[in-house]
């Protein structure tokens, strides 16, 4: 009796591979995204975070803490710790929140802005880099299916 599994189908392969270059692109992509934010003194966490600060509906007033958190590309626990490191920064700082008084509010500074106007043309110049392969049509349509395999129930 062989221990030996039975070969690959083409169909298992071809989701092999393509398991593989999603996770290869993500990497890539990844630390791309990193690097260009590394050069403007902040971590891409850092960004994504200032992200939901400077572009929140009232960007003065705040966003409790939770709202950065949702804001997050992937769903660290850490958020606290994120908010800490761009308050030592310089680059957001925590508010009370006059509707909880346990909770707070976080918003970026005008440093915080600044960091984020500085890197936003530099992604924005990336993206457009990273799909210049593909066509418009493309782009959609790569974006239409990767929605559905994140997004739809298994």
């Amino acid at each position: 009796m062989s221990d030996r599994l039975p070969r690959e189908s083409r169909a298992e392969r071809l989701a092999r591979e393509t398991h593989i270059n999603v996770l290869v692109a993500a990497g890539r992509f990844t630390d791309e995204l990193e690097q260009l934010c590394r050069a403007e003194g902040i971590s891409h966490p850092q960004y994504v975070a200032l992200w939901a600060l400077c572009l929140a509906e009232d960007p003065d007033a705040g966003i409790p803490i939770s709202a950065v958190a949702d804001g997050l590309l992937n769903r660290a626990s850490d958020t606290t710790r994120l908010v800490d490191r761009l308050e030592r920064s310089g680059l957001a700082e925590r508010l009370p929140n006059p509707g909880d008084r346990r909770g707070v509010l976080v918003r970026a500074t005008a440093k915080g802005h600044d960091a984020f106007a500085r890197v936003t043309p530099r992604l924005r110049a990336f993206h457009r880099a990273q799909w210049s392969q593909l066509t418009a049509d493309e782009v959609t349509e790569l974006n239409e299916l990767l929605r559905k395999v994140l997004w739809s129930p298994n």
